[in-house]
């Protein structure tokens, strides 16, 4: 066992200032957060023996809670290698592994950190006696230590189902807990529930989304971090996007309805929780934390500054960043670099055959000659190079050039295009589009008054034309029967959908394919 694996309170390490002590002690006394030992085993040199152990015991943790007898420990550490690993060097591995002493240190060094909680079982035998009769449980900080390590090693995946319907849910459930606060204190205990766990699941996924932007907007753009800043865009994008502005409104109103409340109504969604037999102290913990609870909603939806709304900014502010992330890469490197071309230019020149050559290499490569632009021969300046253009005498310079020489072009100028058959072309098929489209409209409007599952076959426009509806009149909420209803953008056309009973599934066949939906009867108002 190294030295820099030794028991904290052996491996200290003496600062050379003087006074470190006192300040250590200072900030203790302040309450502030200080070293947790339980994770020092990630940081060890030997963290991945450490966390091969510390995985085993937290599988094992799952399975039961009478802990791993220490004779069972090396099993458990066996099955795992060979499961991840299948190479030469596994028994090797397995080896280094099954020595009972390294083993022993490694668990000892665990239990120092107080990664690991240790204890001895009872002998029954005379055998008992000799052997290693210790067992080891993982302790709650240990546990808590490697359940992050495991999600910092899964990626931080942001795009969970919870917070992509986030906005929706809090709004549902929070109008849901005002209509039962009073009547039904069950359902509006229920309700509540729901919103503790989609706000923290909202809040956990934002502040991933933050730590992403800090970590992408800090220091020199490289591909990693421009790469991680776009995810983390289009992750806003796909999971919120405009919900919350759609839902903000509803959930602030909610919100507000709540906190209109006195205390005494919410001491009835705290009873739901709790029973009829809790105790007024444990009752007014429930009604606090309920209370807190929509704290944080409102710090999230409402007020002139909300955090859903910082966010929304943030992630506005973080695509010229990105932007110029792009063109920083496309400048310096990556798809257009100009590496390649440098490395023939300097082959070239290190092949010539003379430096003549050489010369006229770089010349015809830099475009290094004398300006031939002007057309005219200029009489030899008898001042020397380093002469100022102030001091050194004028160069000539003939009428015609004074006179046209602005001019980038000679003769008569070009005549415009003609375009007049290509707009004439244009404004056909846009009638043609519009006849089309005319058509496809009729047959829609046919159609209403019967289920999706009756139409069948559909033409394209036909199909464009109802997918666009069923996406606007799906973005809104459904009204008390479950139906469904949108406006074309032009104001022209109304949907509604109604479900019909039982629930059942509709096959659309398109040009393109098929499309399965709920069944619904449509009715479309022109």
């Amino acid at each position: 066992m190294s030295s820099d694996d030794a028991p904290s309170s052996t491996a200290r390490v003496v600062e050379p200032s003087v006074g470190v002590d006192a300040v250590e002690e200072a900030l203790r006394l302040l309450g502030l957060p200080g070293a947790i030992g339980a994770a020092s085993y990630l940081t060890s040199p030997n963290a991945t023996q450490y966390r091969l152990l510390v995985d085993v015991l937290a599988d094992e943790q799952a399975r039961r809670l009478t802990g791993v007898p220490h004779d069972e420990l090396p099993h458990l550490v066996a099955a795992r290698v060979q499961h991840h690993v299948r190479s030469e060097s596994t028994s090797a591995v397995l080896d280094a592994l099954a020595d009972p002493d390294a083993l022993a240190r490694r668990m000892e060094q665990l239990v120092a950190w107080r990664t690991c909680d240790t204890w001895q079982d009872q002998a029954h035998t005379e055998a008992d006696f000799l052997r290693n009769r210790a067992r080891y449980q993982l302790t709650e900080q240990g546990a808590a230590v490697n359940a992050l390590a495991r999600e910092i090693d899964a990626g931080h995946d942001t795009r969970t189902s919870s917070a992509v319907l986030a906005p929706p849910i809090l709004a549902a459930e929070l109008e849901s807990a005002v209509a039962a606060f009073v009547p039904d204190p069950e359902v509006a205990s229920t309700a509540l529930a729901q919103v503790q766990t989609t706000i923290v699941d909202m809040a956990r996924t934002a502040g991933r989304w933050q730590a992403r932007l800090a970590a992408g907007l800090s220091g020199a753009p490289d591909p990693d971090k421009v790469a991680r800043l776009l995810q983390t865009v289009v992750d806003y994008v796909d999971m919120w996007g405009a919900g919350v502005d759609v839902y903000s409104g509803r959930i602030a109103d909610a919100a507000d309805a709540l906190e209109a409340f006195p205390d005494e109504a919410w001491r009835g969604p705290a009873f739901a929780r709790l029973g009829a037999a809790a105790d007024d102290d444990r009752v007014a913990e429930v009604v606090a934390e309920l209370r807190g609870t929509l704290g944080t909603v409102q710090r999230w939806f409402t007020g002139p500054r909300p955090q859903a709304r910082a966010l929304r900014l943030q992630m506005r502010d973080a695509v010229a960043p990105l932007l110029r992330g792009h063109r920083t890469l496309l400048a310096v490197g990556g798809a257009i670099s100009r590496s390649a071309d440098l490395l023939r230019l300097a082959t070239a020149l290190e092949t010539a055959t003379d430096d003549d050559a050489a010369w006229r290499v770089w010349c015809t490569a830099t475009g290094l000659y004398g300006a031939r632009h002007l057309g005219l021969t200029a009489p030899p300046a008898d001042a020397r190079a380093e002469t100022s253009t102030w001091d050194a005498p004028p160069v000539p310079i003939e009428r015609r050039l004074r006179l046209q020489g602005p001019r980038a072009l000679s003769g008569r100028a070009p005549r415009i295009r003609d375009t007049s058959a290509a707009r004439s072309l244009a404004r056909m098929e846009a009638a043609r589009t519009r006849a089309r489209t005319a058509e496809a409209e009729s047959r829609l409007i046919a159609r209403s008054g019967t289920t999706l599952s009756s139409w069948g076959e559909i033409e394209t426009v036909e199909a464009e034309l109802l997918l666009d509806l069923i996406q606007i009149a799906r973005a809104g909420a459904p009204d008390s029967r479950g139906c469904y209803r949108g406006t074309s953008s032009d104001g022209r056309r109304t949907l509604r959908l109604t479900p019909v009973t039982p629930a059942a599934s509709a096959v659309l066949h398109l040009p393109a394919g098929r499309l399965v939906l709920d069944d619904a009867l449509v009715e479309i108002d022109a």
